[in-house]
């Protein structure tokens, strides 16, 4: 299965080219609890209450069907804070290859329409009501990819809007609107088949 799983995925990267049809799609942290992916960047946690934290996606003008990101781990990152979170997929259909704290490659055998789609979500329960970031990470071995709907599907990076404060912890300041993210190379997809 793992090995159709990836066959899906690299198909999904090998047949597209970039400048795709999201050039201006944004990630970004939510806090809203009903799920829809409304841009809460900030939440006020309340010992031993769980809530969740959605990884979204915003901006996408020709949908997506996958995805590549990692999370920091609020466990670890504000050690005594906060139990293992768990994450939930929320695309139907996915194949995932890796971990949310690792690098995870999500892909959905669906079209998913934007123009925001909640990609999935960790739960966290706290320990105490400590200040805490949960923060977009790159992946560690693709860029920040996002595969559109079209067919084949195009490549676009996403940029960062916000991470998520958690009782008002510091967070680093998001990307979207900097030039620190740079146009892909098809050497970066051929690396990627090696």
């Amino acid at each position: 299965m793992k090995t159709f799983l990836a066959a899906i995925l690299v198909l999904a990267f090998a047949a597209a080219a970039f400048g795709g049809g999201n050039p201006g799609v944004q990630a970004y942290i939510s806090f809203d609890q009903t799920g829809a992916g409304a841009p809460i960047h900030e939440f006020t946690a309340t010992p031993y209450v769980a809530f969740n934290a959605y990884f979204v996606l915003g901006n996408l003008d020709a949908g997506m069907r996958t995805v590549t990101l990692a999370l920091s781990n609020p466990s670890v990152t504000c050690p005594g804070g906060f139990l293992q979170p768990g994450w939930t997929h929320l695309l139907p259909g996915p194949a995932a290859i890796g971990t949310w704290e690792t690098g995870i490659t999500i892909s959905s055998f669906d079209c998913m329409p934007g123009p925001t789609v909640p990609v999935g979500y960790l739960t966290l329960f706290p320990l105490v009501a400590s200040p805490c970031c949960l923060q977009i990470l790159d992946h560690p071995e693709w860029p920040r990819w996002v595969v559109d709907c079209s067919d084949p599907g195009e490549v676009d990076y996403f940029c960062i809007l916000s991470h998520g404060s958690i009782s008002g912890g510091e967070c680093p300041e998001g990307d979207c609107g900097s030039s620190s993210l740079e146009d892909a190379t098809w050497g970066a997809i051929k690396a990627m088949h090696r």
